[in-house]
């Protein structure tokens, strides 16, 4: 009993403090988790998900219906594929949704699996019911891995951006079965990669406020600037939500500086835009795990995220299965191996300016030192990679049992034995040289492999020829040619440039810039 002014005083209670909760799929990812998936659907949602015929890499997409109220929604994809969402049954852990929505996913990937049962899906659990939940998780991503034959790259390599203090997804993986009556009963499909949706949940654990616009861009080279029409960045940013008229403004604006603004400019404000080391961080992790169809080379496979508070913007990996030597468009697997830690792209506006800034390149060495001492530890990776093996192998064995039974495809359909025909490194071979690369090139004694442009597995690869070039790089290494012949080729480029000076007006000049120093993939964007 205390007393006070004469007064009994009862001692105040302590209420003990609450457990902080459990951010949402804490317990569903990790490098040995293995759920039991299964979808069912009628056959008549079964058909509708089936996409129409039409796009495809380097197609038109399909012709365009006009929408009529009550149509099916549809998601377009990077190679303008329509994939129709459907209604199915999702049963994990037990627990039924009775109504979630089901639609394929992928590009190159989804061309190498249609002929097969096993393609990849995205399930929105609370697309016809706001409260459905898995673990506290609205979507799941499930990847077949069909680019991939050792079904642990996607894991390894986002385990590895995470270890670099880089936001990135985790990883689980799933057995999955499916029911369409009159053509499947529970027939197993096959083992998938569960990829964390770059979500609401996702920006909320790793930058602590969800409340920004979150973008996924598709079908541009780059950050792209596309004009002051926020109607034209739509469908190539394509925002999540509608974007504020603040957010439209800044986004524009970005681009603006990295494509338009002078030196001087872009060194004074784009520190405002962009949060740089966290940038570079995300470089340097691309390059740690040779990363090629990403952003710093065809444009995609990300997600940009304006954080509301301070205005900058971040960048989030994604789809990285052809990471880790997997991509032969952009070289050999030998030279994706020992990929240039410094300039891991051929052409990439907003990297090559800030790498020209050398108050910015000169943080860059140090940074890339700390990412490989903290993520790319040889010994700590292989053990990694044996303990994703201990869980994929058996998994894999049941899997080829099923496809085989249905006497469907086992690998990609149409690419060959790895991407685009080239066989890629297993992931020890992998690690152990590109540590040995890493080494070299942190050591100074090696400055690796640049890519000059894309082209199947061929030395260099082949790159769209820059407007003015009179020969590209990459014919250069295919030529053989000596130094001094690239040197006399340089002079004569020069005399070329100079002469094309004196034929062109100021904004053909102006143009010209902008196409030559715009690089990557597909067809150029239209101008402001």
């Amino acid at each position: 009993m205390v007393t006070h002014g004469g007064r009994a005083q009862e001692p105040k209670k302590v209420e003990p403090k609450k457990a902080p909760k459990a951010p949402a799929g804490a317990d569903v990812f990790g490098p040995d988790k293995v759920w039991q998936f299964h979808l069912s659907l009628t056959a008549e949602e079964y058909a509708a998900m089936q996409p129409a015929q039409g796009g495809g890499f380097g197609f038109p997409p399909p012709p365009k219906v006009e929408k009529k109220p009550g149509d099916r929604e549809t998601h377009r994809s990077a190679f303008n594929m329509e994939f129709p969402w459907a209604v199915a049954a999702f049963t994990a852990d037990g627990k039924t949704i009775d109504k979630v929505g089901l639609r394929y996913k992928g590009n190159s990937t989804y061309l190498s699996t249609n002929r097969g049962l096993k393609r990849s899906f995205k399930i929105d659990l609370d697309k016809h019911s706001e409260s459905a939940r898995f673990h506290g998780l609205k979507s799941l991503t499930l990847n077949c891995g069909v680019m991939d034959t050792t079904r642990g790259r996607e894991a390894l390599a986002y385990s590895i951006y995470r270890a670099a203090g880089v936001p990135a997804p985790r990883t689980a993986y799933a057995e999955l079965t499916i029911t369409v009556p009159g053509k499947y009963d529970k027939e197993h499909v096959g083992l998938y990669t569960v990829v964390e949706t770059v979500d609401k949940n996702f920006l909320k654990l790793n930058y602590k406020n969800d409340a920004g616009l979150l973008m996924k861009p598709e079908r541009i080279r780059g950050l792209d600037y596309l004009g002051e029409d926020w109607a034209r960045y739509k469908d190539n940013y394509q925002p999540k939500r509608d974007a504020t008229a603040d957010e439209q403004k800044r986004m524009i604006a970005f681009t603006k500086l990295v494509n338009q603004g002078t030196d001087a400019e872009f060194n004074k404000e784009i520190a405002g835009y962009l949060d740089i080391e966290a940038f570079l961080k995300y470089m340097a992790a691309t390059a740690l795990v040779s990363n090629l169809d990403s952003f710093f080379t065809l444009g995609h496979n990300y997600c940009l995220y304006l954080h509301p508070e301070t205005k900058k913007f971040h960048f989030v990996p994604w789809d990285v299965d052809l990471s880790m030597g997997n991509f032969g468009i952009f070289g050999t697997k030998e030279q994706q191996m020992d990929l240039n830690l410094k300039k891991p792209y051929a052409t990439n506006r907003l990297a090559d300016r800030l790498m020209a800034n050398k108050e910015i390149a000169d943080k860059y060495p140090a940074i890339l030192k700390e990412m490989a001492a903290k993520a790319f530890v040889k010994d700590k990776l292989m053990a990694e990679v044996a303990a994703l093996e201990k869980v994929v192998k058996p998994l894999l064995e049941k899997e080829t049992k099923a496809i085989t039974a249905r006497k469907e495809p086992t690998g990609p359909q149409g690419f060959g034995g790895g991407m685009f025909g080239q066989p890629a490194p297993d992931l020890r071979t992998f690690v152990e040289k590109r540590s040995q690369s890493v080494a070299a090139q942190l050591e100074g004694k090696s400055q690796g492999f640049t890519p000059q442009g894309f082209g199947f597995g061929q030395p260099g690869g082949f790159q769209r020829p820059k407007p003015g070039d009179v020969l590209p790089p990459n014919v250069q290494t295919q030529l053989q040619m000596t130094e001094k012949q690239k040197a006399d080729l340089l002079e004569l480029q020069k005399k070329v440039d100079a002469e094309l000076e004196k034929i062109l007006t100021p904004e053909q000049r102006s143009q010209l810039k902008r196409l030559r120093d715009g690089g990557g993939f597909g067809p150029p964007p239209k101008g402001p």
